[in-house]
């Protein structure tokens, strides 16, 4: 087995310096929404967790005579990191917001254990698929890929902010509902048998680029009229 730092179990090269960038924002943001910072820590992160996914595969693949060890690597380490950034991460920041009565711990059981499913569900189908030399690229995926918890939640998020902006202080009702229902359609969607399209390297690029904007706008909307985003 070929590895880059011999003196080290695993491997050491460009080719998963974005998984391992993911993991890194992921800790960072569980660090900063338990200790108060739920959307300047735990979105942020989470969003960045999310730009890093989207690319490690593509970065990976840029490689030239990557050896089969490489690859499986590869594959088993971007489902570790998914599930700390994507299934883990988004709960801490619902820990961060306050939401930690027994029934939010409860949801965020069953939204980890969706994402569990989902991810060993796809490792398995992904497996056998490309075991078939004429598979092809693949054009889409079956449920909702655990990543897209990065555009999602942080436009629940942004939107919860907005409704308790406009409720006034004790309007703490409408936010939670907001992030809750959130955590239940992203599980729902996870194990939910459905066709997702792929996109490829342009899709990608379009699609950040449109939830950024909104993103952005609702960040505007939240300082500049309210002064400031909850949480």
């Amino acid at each position: 087995m070929k590895n880059t730092c011999k003196k080290l179990v695993g491997f050491w090269h460009y080719g998963v310096i974005l998984t391992y960038m993911s993991v890194v924002s992921a800790i960072i943001g569980i660090c900063l929404s338990v200790t108060g910072y739920p959307f300047y820590g735990g979105v942020i992160c989470l969003w960045i967790s999310g730009v890093c996914d989207a690319f490690d595969g593509g970065v990976a693949k840029t490689r030239k005579n990557r050896t089969q060890e490489d690859k499986m690597f590869g594959a088993h380490i971007d489902s570790l990191s998914d599930l700390v950034a994507f299934g883990v991460a988004p709960v801490m920041i619902g820990v961060g917001l306050g939401f930690t009565q027994w029934y939010h711990i409860a949801l965020y059981c069953v939204y980890v254990l969706a994402a569990l499913i989902r991810l060993a569900y796809f490792d398995v189908t992904e497996e056998i698929r490309l075991q078939d030399p004429n598979c092809g690229r693949r054009t889409s995926f079956e449920g909702l890929p655990v990543t897209n918890v990065a555009i999602g939640l942080p436009i629940f998020y942004l939107a919860a902010s907005l409704c308790s902006n406009l409720s006034g202080k004790a309007g703490t009702l409408a936010p939670e509902i907001i992030m809750c229902f959130c955590y239940a359609l992203v599980a729902f969607l996870f194990v939910f048998r459905f066709k997702m399209v792929k996109f490829r390297a342009k899709g990608l690029i379009i699609t950040i680029a449109i939830v950024t904007l909104l993103c952005v706008g609702l960040i505007l909307a939240n300082v500049l009229i309210f002064g400031g985003i909850f949480g």
